[in-house]
């Protein structure tokens, strides 16, 4: 089954604003916090679902990786060969025409949201099936169903994950989570009034949120993800955000002795402490 695909005219916005947009550089400095001390020089890595390629570009430069990259779109990948992002390949990220074990690190940014709660196992499945043993996933997933919108259509999510689920399908796929956490919390207030409230009332366009915003205001929200990065650094859990980022490793016991990893959880604030955050 062929994945949902985001509406073509997302991929030129990623492509003009990926780079310097206050939420992508606040998001790429929250997982690079997350991957502190878990990453070595010349490891190899398969971006899933690249997009219009900045990613890749950056984890390369970045980290000094051998990385790989891969989308179902064909916009998407006319964008990221025009950035010149090497290794491209046009796959599905469910059925991926790569040998077992050929990756020391998979990272799948906002592309598992467009999987159901019924389709996310095939494609964690085959990250699994690449990785080395050991091997570490990045993903990271829109959050929280009632934060859907606009934006949510556009960009064909057919679920937004709370942390706990994200974490359960990981852990059934044979995953052992090691860092994990809500993103973009503090201004989950104002996402959800803009998406919830102000939309419905067309008191401001519905849309796509990858747009280009007042350089003030950039600045401002930029400001409030770096808040955000050092509450975390220092301990805070956040309870809720509009994005859940999660490191898990490839799990050697799965399937044996009768275990399959799976995630058990009373509620959600319980299970999201159960995991050190950034």
């Amino acid at each position: 089954m062929n994945p949902l695909e985001m509406d073509p005219s997302e991929y030129s916005g990623l492509y003009a604003l990926e780079e310097s947009m206050w939420w992508f550089v606040g998001m790429r400095r929250l997982v690079d916090d997350l991957l502190r001390g878990l990453h070595q020089p010349e490891m190899r890595c398969l971006d899933a679902g690249c997009g219009a390629g900045y990613n890749a570009l950056h984890l390369a430069q970045r980290y000094l990786w051998q990385v790989f990259a891969c989308d179902y779109s064909s916009d998407a990948l006319k964008f990221s060969a025009h950035r010149g992002v090497p290794r491209l390949c046009a796959a599905d990220v469910a059925c991926l025409p790569y040998a077992d074990a050929s990756f020391d690190c998979v990272t799948c940014f906002d592309v598992l949201v467009m999987f159901g709660p019924e389709r996310i196992g095939g494609a964690l499945a085959e990250f699994r099936r690449v990785l080395r043993p050991e091997g570490l996933l990045v993903t990271r997933v829109a959050a929280m169903e009632w934060l859907r919108g606009r934006h949510s259509e556009l960009n064909a999510e057919a679920r937004r994950y709370t942390l706990p689920e994200l974490c359960g399908h990981l852990e059934q796929a044979g995953f052992t989570v090691e860092r994990a956490t809500y993103a973009n919390a503090l201004l989950t207030p104002l996402a959800f009034l803009k998406r919830r409230v102000l939309e419905p009332l067309r008191l401001m366009q519905p849309g796509s949120d990858v747009r280009p915003v007042a350089p003030w205001l950039d600045r401002s929200l930029l400001a409030a993800m770096a808040l955000e990065q050092k509450m975390l650094r220092m301990g805070w859990k956040p309870p809720v955000g509009s994005s859940t980022i999660v490191l898990s490793r490839k799990n050697g016991n799965y399937g044996k002795n009768g275990s399959n990893g799976t995630y058990n959880s009373h509620n959600s604030h319980d299970s999201h402490s159960s995991h050190n955050s950034l």
